[in-house]
């Protein structure tokens, strides 16, 4: 976990045995309230040529990305960050690269993944089916010392047109624990893997016209206090397996809304009311 430790507010891991994602009071850092789908109207390209490299006979991939596509087609202000990523798989969280979320980080010799996907369907690790039993020992919240452990790097420019509005990075789903950096600053941690995560990381990135490169770091823990509540009868598989998408905002925002109708009694007529929470 060297590469965690001093860098985040908070500490993941200490002499004392703590490891926050073995913490059920603590699921997320710096990570915007749940809200509706929002997008910022006005087209984004996807290179779904990364679907030809899927070791399955299928369109998994492919579909993937065409759909990461279609939800953001004609949208100026969202960019996808869909394609092929950087990765290594550490066999726990103490084997993670010293500092590989730091911008002068070398992962040249780093294999290529595509996300969205699941790193079992590419040759890490293994994909585990259960029913009514857990896929390690029973004993929450504490999971598995070996937790398989995800480090995904990606690189990005922001828009000429983006120029002052506010950056949001938003992922679609990851399973099932992760930390975010921008150019080697923590951005955020989140849990659940099949609810979006969003955090705002205006202050991160380097603006339209530097010469520097943005990098997106990201650290996937396949276990976590969130897997005793996620078992089900299902294939257990890991890893950033939908969409990441940058947003861009205007300085200020509707960053969510609430329709609330009201029907008269004899049908004839009825009202809506709509209430918008701004940032």
């Amino acid at each position: 976990m060297a590469s965690l430790v001093g860098q985040l507010p908070f500490a993941l891991e200490n002499a004392n045995g703590y490891k926050v994602w073995e913490d059920p009071s603590f699921i997320k850092w710096r990570k915007r309230d749940p809200h509706v789908t929002l997008r910022c109207h006005d087209s984004v390209e996807v290179d779904i040529s990364v679907s030809n490299s899927a070791v399955w006979d299928d369109d998994a991939v492919h579909e993937a990305l065409t759909s990461a596509a279609f939800w953001t087609n004609g949208l100026p202000f969202v960019k996808s960050l869909s394609g092929h990523w950087k990765f290594f798989l550490a066999s726990s969280p103490p084997d993670v690269p010293l500092n590989f979320h730091k911008s002068s980080f070398q992962d040249s010799k780093w294999e290529a993944i595509p996300v969205p996907s699941n790193w079992q369907m590419h040759g890490f690790d293994r994909p585990i089916y259960t029913n009514v039993v857990y896929p390690f020992p029973l004993d929450p919240p504490n999971v598995p010392a070996e937790n398989p452990t995800g480090c995904y790097r990606t690189y990005f420019h922001i828009p000429k047109e983006w120029q002052g509005r506010r950056i949001l990075l938003h992922f679609e789903a990851v399973d099932s624990a992760f930390c975010a950096w921008i150019n080697g600053v923590p951005v955020g941690y989140s849990q659940d893997s099949r609810l979006p995560a969003e955090f705002e990381i205006s202050d991160y990135c380097y603006p339209h016209g530097s010469d520097k490169k943005n990098v997106l770091a990201v650290q996937v823990f396949r276990w976590s206090d969130g897997s005793y509540l996620e078992d089900q009868d299902h294939w257990w598989l890991s890893g950033i397996h939908r969409d990441v998408l940058l947003l861009a905002k205007p300085q200020v925002f509707i960053a969510d809304y609430f329709f609330k109708s009201n029907l008269a009694e004899d049908f004839s007529l009825a009202d809506i009311q709509v209430n918008t929470c701004q940032l």
